[in-house]
């Protein structure tokens, strides 16, 4: 093989390899020796036929194709260890041409990961306290969800749920005509006109309107569009939304063993607490490991970025499938996708990723952190809560396979070393009393 550098740039090396006839027809030769047991070729006894035979049965195309697959990471270990490459994922092979047999291929070198100065880096996180306001508007939302829609022996008040017949004409052309139509009176309902319901307000059931209204620009039906329209609107029924009393039943009926409705607004207090001062650490972590990329020198190739870009995008798909009732669900939603776009979105996300690894793997050499196989069983645990039986043993027999247990040992070193790094960001050199800001 004679191989050649063509450039090296963004940690990627460009290489050119040319393979020699007589190893291609050394792995030509391999090929035929396996194929043609497969084959009744007639004149011949099966597993028989000279190489010439084969050719001529099946083609030599499909022969050099088969060759070419099995050479081809062969073909990529030379290439890399002949130049003295140091690479950290699987390079791209492809073949450009085949008289004589050559092979362009793209190597992903490791990535240059020079981590700035950390243990300078002094911040402090931003909790939010709860506040009463938030609780009222948790507490606002849980009554809605349990609101009941009665009937209402009065006007037509905003909020209101009614049924109408209705015709709409423009320039006496009809282009409305629905009987029994169930309307919320909003000005955002319905969303092709905005601004009809208003017309309803203060009608009693079975009154009949006339009134004049102009359709938006964008309405769906281009021909009417941005015209004034004649609606003529009769009220069947008007119903509206009774929200559940706010005290110890509401209560109750959430959560049973929850007695008063103050015990209850306690629970909601907490538990926003819980999920504030988790969103705040998250924040914080990002905070430190910005700040920490914006000191070091990181370079990688694109490949890597390309590589994680579909790692991110199948695993959408995975979310996408489990939140999906049937598979023809799945399949009607993933025609929807334009994987490209959706692909343009990932890249960054990628990047920031690949970006974060690198710097905590780095910091995580430097401090010596090390992950004990207890601290790999708790991790495994946790990677298995809500699952039982013969599907925890499982996915506990994979998580502990060889590809999927340094992903595990990740996982618990990237904790630790977060950890660490709050402790150096937030130490008394600086102030430690953590700033907090009122809830909105």
């Amino acid at each position: 093989m004679r191989v050649t550098s063509s450039k090296t740039e963004k940690r990627t090396a460009y290489l050119t390899v040319e393979v020699e006839a007589p190893e291609v027809e050394e792995y030509m030769d391999k090929v035929y020796k396996r194929m043609v047991k497969r084959f009744d070729i007639p004149g011949f006894s099966k597993g028989n036929a000279p190489r010439e035979a084969l050719e001529k049965h099946v083609g030599r195309d499909s022969l050099l194709e088969q060759a070419i697959r099995e050479m081809t990471p062969k073909v990529c270990s030379v290439a890399i260890k002949d130049k003295g490459l140091k690479t950290l994922t699987q390079p791209m092979a492809k073949v450009t041409k085949k008289d004589p047999l050559i092979f362009e291929i793209v190597v992903p070198l490791v990535p240059i990961v020079e981590i700035g100065d950390y243990r300078s880096i002094r911040m402090q996180p931003i909790l939010v306290d709860i506040t009463e306001k938030d609780v009222d508007n948790v507490l606002e939302k849980i009554r809605q969800q349990h609101a009941t829609i009665e009937p209402a022996d009065r006007p037509v008040k905003s909020g209101d749920f009614i049924a109408i017949d209705v015709v709409s004409t423009v320039y006496e052309s009809p282009f409305i005509n629905d009987k029994g139509v169930k309307v919320k009176v909003s000005p955002e309902f319905p969303p092709e006109i905005p601004g009809l319901t208003d017309h309803f307000i203060g009608m009693e059931k079975d009154e009949e309107k006339e009134f004049m209204h102009k359709l938006p620009e964008d309405y769906p039906n281009k021909q009417v569009a941005g015209k004034e329209a004649l609606f003529k609107v009769k009220v069947l029924e008007v119903k509206e939304e009774k929200l559940p009393k706010l005290d110890d039943n509401l209560a109750k009926m959430i959560a049973p063993e929850i007695k008063t409705i103050g015990a209850f607004r306690d629970r909601i207090a907490k538990n926003m607490q819980i999920e504030y001062d988790q969103k705040a650490k998250n924040k914080f972590e990002e905070e430190i490991i910005t700040a920490i990329i914006d000191k070091s020198n990181l370079e990688f190739s694109s490949l890597m970025i390309e590589a994680e870009t579909e790692l991110l995008f199948q695993e959408g798909l995975q979310q996408l499938q489990s939140s999906c009732k049937s598979n023809e669900e799945f399949e009607a939603k993933i025609k929807q996708i334009q994987t490209e776009q959706v692909k343009e979105q990932y890249k960054e996300l990628a990047e920031r990723r690949i970006s974060w690894n690198l710097v905590l793997s780095e910091i995580a050499k430097a401090e010596n952190i090390e992950v004990s196989n207890d601290e790999i069983e708790e991790q495994i645990e946790k990677l298995l809560q809500g699952i039982e039986g013969r599907e925890k043993k499982k996915r506990r027999k994979q998580l502990n396979e060889e590809r999927n247990i340094d992903s595990v040992i990740g996982i618990v070193s990237a904790r630790k070393t977060f950890k660490l790094l709050v402790e150096i960001a937030t130490s008394p050199d600086k102030p430690d009393k953590k700033e907090k800001k009122k809830g909105k």
